[in-house]
């Protein structure tokens, strides 16, 4: 056994097919089944059975499933103590946020990792949530922030952050007619700018509009999220955004929003941490994420939908927005 073919054979039985971990670990599914077959050769058994549910382990593949993530588990362990051992106060971690919503969070966590922390060193990757996934499952990162629709993964340990609320996001002018919280039922009626499947908001949009019988009008796909919202500040459509991808224009008054309601899935942001990724400045950096997401969330800088209608000095839900501006947040 090589820890290779492990960590092939604990993805496989993750994700219950030879596909979806081949996607995972970013091989092609003839190079994984090849490595399978070395595994099981050099152990003498058959470790998976192929029927029309999928992929299901043997018996002795469920017991070498126990053994296998143990010893990633340990290897990971020792790769990450050797290499921060002596670093209590310093060192090095890997996190990873979506695109999504780096705009609003990277900065202030930079922060407050420099004011509680300043010889601890971050190395931030921005990306999809589904790569950030494989990442972590792969150990090249310690903590990833994912975006989760329903309920999370049991690949590893993750920890609620916060509620993730969708907002249909406009012109100002566009949004004159538009009410204070806008139904799902409400998007077939409204030429859409959406990023591609790739991306989570879109993925979640497919899934109700399947569930609700809709038919999402897509003017435009686009992956960019701040070409997006230059193009609904300059009026060319409509889309459905997380906050932090267009609170800035929504503060200044180039764009509009409102509340997205009606969805069966619920969208959380969630903190996982990698089996091995067991540094004091791991836990550290979890306490700092988590209460800075608090922060932003209980000051108004960032909406999580909870908040009612009713307007203060700084614009409804906290946002400050221009006196005159056609649109304040819902």
């Amino acid at each position: 056994m090589d820890l290779r073919r492990l960590r092939y054979f604990v993805a496989i039985q993750e994700t219950g097919s030879f596909s979806q971990a081949a996607s995972r670990l970013h091989i092609v599914q003839s190079a994984l089944s090849t490595q399978i077959q070395k595994l099981e050769a050099s152990l003498g058994v058959q470790l998976f059975v192929r029927d029309a549910q999928g992929v299901r382990p043997t018996a002795a593949g469920a017991r070498l499933l126990v053994h296998a993530r143990d010893i990633l588990d340990r290897v990971a362990a020792a790769e990450r103590d050797v290499k921060v051992h002596g670093q209590a106060e310093g060192g090095v971690v890997r996190i990873g946020i979506p695109s999504s919503i780096s705009r609003m969070l990277t900065v202030p966590l930079l922060k407050a990792v420099e004011a509680a922390r300043p010889r601890l060193t971050l190395q931030v990757v921005e990306v999809l949530t589904a790569e950030l996934e494989s990442m972590l499952l792969q150990d090249k990162l310690d903590i990833a922030l994912l975006m989760v629709a329903g309920e999370p993964s049991g690949s590893f340990e993750s920890q609620h952050l916060r509620n993730e609320p969708l907002y249909l996001v406009g012109h100002p002018d566009a949004a004159h007619d538009w009410p204070d919280r806008v139904p799902i039922a409400a998007l077939d009626r409204t030429d859409l700018i959406l990023p591609t499947t790739r991306h989570g908001v879109r993925q979640v949009l497919a899934r109700e509009a399947a569930q609700q019988g809709l038919r999402l009008r897509i003017k435009h796909e686009l992956d960019s999220i701040p070409r997006t919202v230059q193009l609904i500040a300059g009026g060319a459509g409509a889309s459905v955004m997380l906050v932090s991808s267009f609170v800035e224009e929504w503060r200044a008054g180039l764009v509009a929003a409102r509340l997205l309601v009606d969805l069966r899935t619920p969208v959380t942001l969630r903190q996982a941490t990698a089996r091995g990724a067991t540094h004091p400045a791991v836990a550290e950096l979890r306490r700092l994420i988590r209460e800075t997401a608090q922060r932003l969330t209980a000051d108004g800088t960032w909406p999580d939908g909870t908040k009612g209608p009713g307007r203060n000095a700084f614009g409804q839900d906290g946002l400050k927005v221009k006196p005159d501006t056609a649109s304040t947040p819902p």
